[in-house]
């Protein structure tokens, strides 16, 4: 039950960290505007599914370390998705969307860094 549940938040992650990317590229070349709400959707379900990886890395012993790192990024890909229309608005602005894209980025790359070190825990313990 464990692994299909990392599984599921893996490709959770995945596919919803890539659909978010694309569709955040396309709404900042200025198209789509109107499907903000569903890249904001998209960018929670990334969020919630490092969560569960990292609970799961923390519940297996695996990487205690990332696995805090990982609660705190989400909470910052969150925070800073929430509040980035508010931040630094004029022609600097394409730096917090920068920020944004990296964070979002670095949140898939830290849930696939995770679920390695899960998957190498597990197989270590026979």
């Amino acid at each position: 039950m464990f692994r299909k549940l990392l599984l599921i938040d893996l490709w959770v992650l995945r596919i919803a960290g890539t659909a978010a990317l694309i569709l955040g590229l396309v709404i900042w070349a200025g198209y789509a505007q109107n499907l903000l709400h569903t890249h904001i959707v998209l960018g929670g379900l990334v969020v919630l599914a490092l969560w569960g990886v990292c609970l799961a890395a923390l519940i297996r012993k695996a990487s205690a370390p990332l696995a805090i790192v990982g609660i705190i990024w989400g909470v910052l890909v969150l925070w800073l998705g929430m509040k980035q229309m508010t931040l630094m608005p004029g022609s600097m602005h394409w730096l917090i969307r920068v920020v944004h894209l990296l964070l979002g980025l670095g949140a898939m790359g830290l849930g696939e860094a995770l679920v390695g070190k899960i998957k190498r825990a597990a197989s270590s313990l026979g």
